[in-house]
């Protein structure tokens, strides 16, 4: 199956210095390298890992860990949770059909660790007036070692203008959905890609 890869078409190098924005979900930042495709992604794979392995994935709920300065602490928590939970849900809902999705660890069990870090819903001009902003969404990642709890990847990236996503989302989130749409596309590629032997 073929979907568009994003950043976690994951690079086996790191670097000496993290993302520019770091919100403290990750504990390490320093070996994330950017995407030169992608330039607001940041990503890192642990060199020698054989993710063939992980035939099952355990979703952690998707936490919130607003970078400094960010506006979105104004959305108040109860739509952050909700942004929150629709992230997990996209995420579960595209996985599921190709992946057994657990609620336990286990041996060769996948823990999928997210966080949204920043987002903005689209706004528009006055009546009649162009789009001024189509919305954005900010997230943090990592895998990890169900059992071990040994970091296996990591990974960072911000979207803005993505295409709308066709869930039931009011229509200013809908671009928003679209960037977690886009995130678990790229997971479902990562994961195939792996079990293919194709890097």
């Amino acid at each position: 199956m073929k979907y568009s890869s994003l950043c976690l078409v994951l690079l086996l190098v790191g670097c000496k210095s993290g993302p520019p924005s770091q919100s403290g979900f990750l504990k390490d930042y320093s070996m994330l390298e950017q995407v030169g495709k992608r330039p607001h992604a940041w990503v890192w794979e642990k060199p020698g890992v054989d993710m063939r392995i992980y035939d099952r994935l355990m979703f952690d709920p998707v936490e919130v860990e607003l970078l400094e300065g960010s506006q979105a602490g104004e959305l108040g928590k109860e739509t952050l949770g909700k942004v929150a939970d629709a992230f997990r849900r996209i995420m579960t809902e595209t996985i599921d059909p190709y992946y057994s999705v657990v609620n336990k660890r286990g041996p060769y069990v996948l823990r999928v660790r997210l966080a949204v870090t920043d987002v903005a819903p689209a706004q528009e001009a006055g009546k009649g007036g162009p789009n001024v902003r189509m919305g954005q969404a900010t997230m943090e990642g990592e895998f990890l070692d169900a059992v071990s709890g040994e970091q296996l990847a990591a990974f960072t990236e911000k979207i803005s203008g993505s295409a709308a996503g066709k869930g039931k989302a009011p229509p200013e989130w809908r671009h928003v959905e679209g960037a977690f749409q886009e995130w678990a596309n790229a997971l479902l590629d990562y994961m195939d890609r792996k079990h293919a032997g194709v890097e």
